[in-house]
């Protein structure tokens, strides 16, 4: 326990994983729900080796799932360094992964106008949608690149990819969850 109280980056690791517990919490209460997957950092690196998301997940409404990268931002990087984040996804795409939105989760509105303007104009084939932490992640918040219509997670594009090698999403070019 000391060890994780002392961990410079525990804001950033619980909030990530305050988005998980959100989805989880919001699946009780509403039955056609759930969440079928939800890996950290590390198992997400581990399974897609080149990208490095706070979390993976997929989400499902019914029938429809909606796979998804999580990006937590607290602050503490320049937006920057945040854009240049979508080259990564842009490139497991190109190999046959997964074309999944990547969910920007801010602090506040005000960085949340200022990350969509800086991504005005497109940011290769990577997808990416955008909400604040003071939000439900399973209702109507987010806005993705280029529109002005917030909307669930479970509408948002997603592709499970192709059953290539570097797609864990197969097995024997079989869907998995």
């Amino acid at each position: 326990m000391q060890r994780l109280s002392a961990n410079p980056h525990l804001t950033h690791l619980l909030t990530a994983n305050e988005f998980f517990v959100r989805l989880t919490a919001h699946t009780r209460h509403h039955g056609e729900t759930r969440l079928d997957r939800w890996w950290s950092e590390a198992t997400t690196t581990k399974q897609f080796r080149t990208i490095t998301a706070d979390g993976h997940g997929l989400w499902s409404v019914a029938d429809t799932t909606a796979g998804f990268w999580l990006e937590t931002d607290t602050g503490t990087e320049p937006l920057g360094r945040v854009v240049a984040k979508l080259d990564r996804y842009a490139q497991l795409i190109r190999r046959g992964g997964p074309r999944y939105p990547v969910l920007f989760w801010l602090g506040s509105e005000q960085r949340e106008e200022h990350l969509h303007r800086l991504l005005r104009g497109g940011r290769g084939d990577a997808r990416f949608a955008t909400a604040t932490h003071a939000t439900d992640p399973a209702a109507a918040v987010w806005l993705p690149g280029g529109a002005t219509c917030r909307i669930r997670l479970a509408e948002l594009p997603s592709d499970h990819g192709q059953p290539v090698a570097d797609n864990p999403n197969y097995d024997d070019g079989i869907f998995v969850l």
